[in-house]
């Protein structure tokens, strides 16, 4: 992936945007009172989605992005 200038600024004020780092997010498996029932079984079908955080200086908007690394 080619270093944009223009995705390298904020969406809502075209401000600078600082890395906050990669997080990890864990999406799918089951929620609610089926989790409750089902103990640990409920994270079968989990996974982590990792997403670069970034947040404007200026209106101190969040974005997330796919790390450039993947």
């Amino acid at each position: 992936m080619a270093s944009d200038p223009a995705a390298e600024s904020c969406l809502g004020c075209k401000g600078p945007l600082q890395s906050l780092g990669v997080e990890h997010f864990r999406v799918g498996g089951v929620s609610g009172g089926w989790a409750a029932l089902m103990g640990n079984w409920a994270e079968i079908g989990e996974g982590i989605l990792d997403m670069e955080l970034l947040a404007c200086r200026n209106c101190r908007r969040v974005e997330l992005r796919v790390p450039q690394n993947r």
